[in-house]
């Protein structure tokens, strides 16, 4: 037998302040508890969601499973950036082994994503913490001043108008330093107020030691060979300069005049900073904002492909289909069946 537990169902009863025998209030901060019920009582567990002032959330699951579970996500829209680390127990539905973790980035419903919840596997221990923000809320506030301090990736998806396409995902291994706090966190031993202030400083150590790397990362990219000095910057006003100009784009040598540099260095370290060619990002992004527009319904699927610089609609009919698999008359289709569903 397959277990299910509904977060959808938790999430939407605690915000409508409805109890019932499943639903268990925090009655600390803002947040909420699912608990596994198992009639054969032989499989236990639960999800315990912590939402502090600042607009951080903090998830720890864990389970002892006898049998499959299948836990239905909320499925909320976003843009939602999270931080996410297997500890015990492996995660089968994003495919993070325990002793791994991930920091990615959403704009469209996570739900979407990963389709209509997440899968545990029976005969496992699981124990995984998850820690969430909205990173345009968090990341921009007043008291925070600019963006520097993040790696140029997640800037560029902080900065940009089309951040669905532009999602953020890095795996890495937990360092024993992050053992160390995560098992503070799962064993904090404060309540009331000393709980949220203790619970809010270790969720903000995890998310500091999980950006650091890629920071450092770049930072060696700046001392590579072929990338020098303000390089990089250049790399990125040039991206700056493509979106722009995304429906008439100037050459490739064009562009490497614009920016100051010589056209193999633009080509190098495109690809060492975006991790595509210059062309390649440019084709994503037109695609991406293609399918932004068909989704608004604003424009007819001929007017979007000339916004999008295609003059010849069966071209961009092709390159739409190679982009999501689909053509664009296909995606409007599926688009306004799940609208009205």
């Amino acid at each position: 037998m397959t277990l299910f537990l509904s977060a959808r169902e938790a999430h939407h009863q605690q915000q409508n302040t409805t109890p019932t025998s499943e639903l268990t209030k925090t009655n600390l901060f803002t947040g909420y508890q699912v608990v596994l019920d198992d009639p054969k009582k032989q499989s236990w567990g639960y999800e315990q969601t912590t939402v502090f002032p600042t607009g951080i959330y903090l998830l720890v699951k864990q389970y002892d499973l006898a049998e499959d579970l299948i836990v239905e996500t909320k499925g909320d829209n976003l843009p939602l950036m999270e931080f996410s680390f297997a500890v015990i127990g492996d995660n089968q539905t994003e495919m993070i082994p325990a002793g791994q973790n991930f920091t990615a980035t959403y704009f469209d419903s996570h739900q979407e994503i990963l389709g209509s919840g997440f899968y545990w596997q029976a005969g496992q221990c699981i124990l995984e913490v998850e820690i969430g923000i909205n990173p345009q809320e968090f990341f921009c506030r007043d008291e925070v001043s600019g963006l520097d301090f993040l790696p140029k990736s997640l800037q560029l998806y902080l900065e940009t108008d089309n951040i669905s396409f532009l999602n953020y995902f890095r795996i890495g291994q937990t360092t024993l330093e992050m053992q160390i706090i995560l098992h503070q966190i799962v064993n904090c031993p404060f309540q009331g107020l000393i709980k949220e202030i203790y619970l809010q400083a270790k969720c903000l150590e995890l998310m500091a030691l999980k950006l650091e790397p890629d920071t450092s990362g770049e930072r060696e990219l700046i001392r590579s060979r072929i990338l020098r000095g303000d390089d990089i910057d250049r790399i990125y006003h040039a991206r700056k300069i493509l979106i722009s100009d995304f429906d008439n784009p100037p050459s490739l040598l064009e562009l490497a005049r614009k920016v100051g540099l010589n056209d193999y260095k633009l080509k190098i370290g495109f690809r060492q900073v975006f991790n595509t060619t210059v062309f390649g990002y440019l084709w994503a992004y037109r695609m991406e904002k293609a399918r932004t527009l068909i989704m608004s319904q604003q424009m007819t699927i001929k007017q979007v492909a000339k916004v999008v610089g295609y003059d010849c609609s069966s071209r961009f009919a092709v390159a739409f289909k190679k982009r999501f698999g689909i053509l664009p008359s296909q995606y409007l289709d599926k688009f306004l069946v799940a609208k009205n569903t």
